[in-house]
């Protein structure tokens, strides 16, 4: 069930959903390598075809971005999924801390 990409990043991820600051997650995206935002894409294509299972209050905090993570789950290259960051942001670091 879970990804070769995010076995190989789980620690970048540790670290970007523990960022509260949104500078901070700006310079992460940023930073951010093909395989970390690639990572991104498919745990919001995971959320979005319901493959895990959530709690009613992790589905509450989640509603707010609910249409980033729409869009980030059809990128299907690193540069979609960087547009869909950098130019929405959407507070995409406040999605992982309501995990």
């Amino acid at each position: 069930m879970v990804g070769q990409l995010i076995k190989e990043n789980a620690h970048w991820l540790c670290a970007f959903a523990r960022t509260k600051s949104s500078k901070k997650c700006k310079k992460f995206i940023r930073k951010a390598s093909t395989g970390q935002l690639l990572e991104l894409v498919e745990i919001c294509l995971n959320l979005v075809a319901s493959r895990f299972r959530l709690t009613t209050r992790q589905k509450k905090r989640l509603m707010p971005y609910v249409n980033t993570v729409r869009r980030m789950s059809r990128a299907r290259s690193e540069r979609g999924a960087r547009r869909v960051l950098v130019q929405k942001g959407a507070g995409f670091g406040g999605l992982f801390a309501a995990l």
